[in-house]
């Protein structure tokens, strides 16, 4: 079997390949008496006590691998699988990860209220979560808001002149001040 494959019989486990999220979920799952040694290159490790395949994905990806049946579990964020629009079982939240989705305005527009951002100009990395919270206005102001896709650093957006209000995850909002 090549190194980068999982046995048919194995469960294929997505876990996050990197970040906060990663570092949580491996500490769980060692934490749970899974043992494995991923090899320098590879996002594939086999689980040496238990017929578990570890697949390391982009937690953006993961949502998309179970939904489409490529993985048959993983661990990612709420927001991720919302995102992606994919029809999986939510089976419990772990406990950590714990973030919210928020508007941003530049402090000078004086924002008072969201709704009055829409139909302007909206930069984030969650275009289906962010058009379908803006979507309840847009019906009911008569207006298209336009919602703009950047992978990152969405919070320079506004200062930069490209969006008259951001939406980004943030966990403590230090970022976005």
């Amino acid at each position: 079997m090549q190194a980068n494959q999982s046995p048919p019989e194995n469960c294929r486990f997505a876990i996050p390949k990197k970040g906060r999220l990663h570092d949580k979920v491996t500490a769980m799952l060692k934490g749970a008496g899974l043992e494995w040694r991923r090899e320098s290159r590879l996002d594939v490790a086999l689980c040496g006590n238990m017929p578990i395949t570890l697949i390391f994905l982009p937690a953006s990806d993961i949502a998309k691998y179970v939904g489409e049946g490529n993985v048959d579990l993983g661990i990612t964020g709420y927001d991720v699988v919302k995102e992606s629009d994919v029809d999986v079982e939510h089976v419990m939240d772990l406990g950590f990860g714990k973030c919210k989705l928020c508007v941003q305005a530049q402090v000078a527009k004086e924002v008072a209220d969201v709704k009055t951002l829409a139909g302007g100009r909206i930069v984030t990395s969650f275009p289906h979560l962010t058009r379908t919270y803006f979507d309840q206005f847009d019906k009911e102001l008569g207006v298209e808001t336009k919602v703009k896709f950047v992978s990152g650093s969405v919070e320079a957006a506004c200062g930069l002149g490209l969006a008259d209000a951001v939406v980004d995850l943030v966990e403590t909002g230090t970022t976005m001040r």
